[in-house]
């Protein structure tokens, strides 16, 4: 077989945005590519018949579609000068794309930049946007040219007056908030659909009823997390306040045969992270009609992903999505009054969808990269029907992960090992330990590129499951107030059992991890000295400066710590690895993204700092122009770079 490289990624096809047409006979979804020259990524759209798959357009770098009715497709696309150019005048320019004849056509133009757009069934459009109230200027022809001037101007400085003041991904807020339009395509008018300093959300759309709905915050200057919800009937424009909120975190909802369901917690038992119970919105109030308390989404980690899919749809009125628990994701159906397991395979569902009575789903299985497969769930079984990384899973070497089941702090855990291509037990082999980011995600058994590529270089790399992810429910998932307790013995548990089991030199074995894995990495180094190389990324390492700099900090810092700035601050301090940095000892690579702020680089920068001054060897890879989501999504030349230093590191050092 073949070496996997670091550099293969670069070659891997992305599967992604699998969308059903109208009346579900057909589907459309994107294949990403990354393109290393230009580092940026292209994405080319395929249609689905139900057994073949066919490419049909270049999508170019912006992979966003929309079914406009059976045979046509809404795309927006930037090729050609004016394109680009009506981009940065924040204009978005759709495209249609007639599937039968092939013919490519304008459709609309619209003074602002879209978020979202949805065909509605009396052929006028609902769209959405992010826009602060300034913003509403564009849609003025006398005077949008002005204030794109003086947007213009504005670029060597920001001025926020709330938190957050940015948001990982998103940049600054620029008091940016949720905006959604009616617009009328006989007419080109706008109606807005709630006032400009409303901020809302689309929460559901109802296909039968033609109801929208809507999560809905009077922005207050600080996060907020009990939303209402409004209803906005699309033909007729009736704006309905469905429920006043002033007790529960919404996590979801749908509507069962005109009865509106919410997923949600108060927090009150398990705080901001606590898993959604089911209830009934009746007069006014929520009725919980269902014990859940799991995970009701895909909490899988993997860095073979690139766009995501609809994981949630209403069929013959029952409300089916995808959780995670114990090791892959789960297929779940809601009928109103309980929850039942529809399908439950190894590995991560990624998107679905049901055409002609069938069902159909992007995922991860049997250590393959991404593909289309179809469903048969009465069988519980899974049918491989394209072949787009084919290359790698028929002539590469892909390390059959090793399931591990142990015992630690009174739960089962699952871990798992690769193996480098024809392991000898009698030989002895560096070994690198890679732990998840969250807390609330979870490894599985599914293609992980970067230690795939660690196993093809000789490493024995393992991972695995500690308290704090999505594994069984709220309790698992509950460690605040206790990072770097539970969790660090769980991990070391897990560390001990693979030296034992596996033939591996117990002086070479690194650590790395992204995140809460950086932070665990952090925590590791600075409370043992038993690895001899550590790799942390976009780590935390002091919750009390973590609490003014994150776009989540001023909350999330507090109730997973138990401690603030202001309030119990020694707990804080306590969880943070930069007091206890004066016992690092282990040799210490740090990668950071410069517009990461979901954990903003002064987190680095201060650890970095404290084991310079230990006299540790160390190395600071500042990374420009990415932020918290590198090692997934990040451009082609970022993403190899980051893979280069990790692995000379370790290297290096092992």
């Amino acid at each position: 077989m073949k070496q996997l490289k670091i550099e293969d990624f670069l070659n891997y096809r992305y599967l992604g945005s699998l969308k059903a047409n109208p009346s579900k006979t057909h589907a459309a979804y994107v294949v990403s590519e990354a393109r290393y020259d230009d580092n940026d990524y292209i994405h080319s759209l395929f249609l689905f018949d139900g057994t073949q798959s066919k490419r049909v357009l270049d999508l170019d770098t912006d992979a966003r579609f929309y079914w406009e009715h059976d045979d046509t497709i809404l795309f927006h696309h930037t090729t050609n000068s004016q394109e680009t150019e009506a981009v940065s005048q924040q204009k978005s320019i759709i495209y249609r794309y007639h599937i039968i004849t092939g013919i490519i056509e304008p459709a609309y133009t619209f003074p602002i930049a879209i978020g979202s757009l949805k065909v509605l069934q009396n052929g006028n459009l609902l769209i959405t946007a992010h826009m602060n109230t300034d913003d509403h200027i564009l849609f003025d022809s006398e005077k949008r040219n002005d204030y794109l001037a003086k947007i213009k101007k504005d670029t060597n400085y920001e001025v926020f007056d709330s938190v957050p003041f940015y948001a990982n991904g998103g940049g600054f807020t620029k008091a940016k908030i949720g905006q959604a339009f009616i617009y009328n395509t006989e007419e080109s008018t706008y109606h807005p659909i709630a006032e400009q300093n409303v901020d809302i959300a689309l929460a559901h759309f109802d296909e039968t009823t033609q109801i929208a709905y809507f999560y809905k915050e009077i922005p207050n200057g600080l996060p907020q997390f009990h939303a209402d919800i409004v209803s906005f009937n699309t033909q007729t424009q009736d704006i309905i306040e469905t429920f006043k909120n002033d007790a529960y975190m919404i996590s979801n909802m749908t509507v069962l045969d005109g009865q509106i369901y919410v997923f949600a917690s108060t927090g009150k038992a398990f705080g901001i992270n606590q898993n959604s119970d089911v209830y009934r919105l009746e007069n006014d109030a929520l009725v919980r009609v269902c014990e859940f308390g799991r995970s009701s989404w895909n909490s899988v980690g993997s860095d073979v992903r690139f766009l995501g899919s609809a994981q949630e749809h209403v069929i013959d009125n029952n409300f089916y999505f995808v959780g995670t628990y114990q090791d892959r994701t789960v297929l779940y159906c809601f009928d109103g009054q309980t929850i039942e397991t529809v399908f439950s395979p190894e590995g991560s569902i990624d998107g679905w969808i049901k055409l002609n009575d069938q069902f159909f789903g992007i995922g991860l299985f049997d250590n393959r990269h991404q593909e289309l497969y179809a469903f048969n769930f009465s069988e519980a079984t899974y049918t491989l029907l394209t072949s787009f990384n084919a290359e790698y899973w028929d002539s590469h070497y892909l390390a059959t992960p090793q399931h591990i089941q142990y015992e630690s702090n009174g739960d089962l855990l699952d871990g798992w090992v690769l193996l480098p291509q024809d392991y000898d037990a009698m030989k002895q082999y560096p070994a690198i330990l890679d732990i998840h980011g969250g807390p609330k995600t979870i490894y599985n058994a599914v293609v992980y590129h970067e230690m795939q590529a660690w196993a093809n270089l000789g490493y024995v790399v393992f991972f695995t499951n500690p308290h704090g992810g999505d594994v069984y429910g709220n309790e698992f998932a509950d460690i605040r107030g206790k990072y770097g307790t539970i969790d660090y013995s769980d991990i070391m548990t897990f560390t001990d059992l693979v030296l034992e089991r596996y033939a591996i030199d117990r002086a070479r074995v690194g650590v790395t991890g992204g995140s809460y894995g950086g932070f665990m990495t952090n925590w590791i180094v600075s409370h043992t000295d038993r690895f001899a190389a550590a790799a942390t990324q976009r780590s935390i390492s002091n919750w009390i400066s973590f609490y003014g700099t994150s776009d989540i900090g001023v909350y999330f810092g507090p109730d997973q710590t138990g401690g603030s700035p202001f309030k119990n601050l020694e707990a804080a301090w306590e969880q943070s690895p930069l007091k206890h940095a004066h016992a690092i000892k282990t040799p210490l690579l740090f990668i950071h993204s410069e517009e990461d702020y979901r954990c903003p680089i002064e987190q680095a920068m201060q650890l970095f700092t404290a084991v310079k001054q230990n006299g540790v060897e160390t190395r600071f890879v500042w990374i420009r122009g990415e932020n918290h989501d590198l090692s997934r999504s990040g451009r082609p030349q970022s993403r190899l770079k980051r893979l280069q230093e990790i692995t000379t590191w370790m290297d290096t050092h092992l």
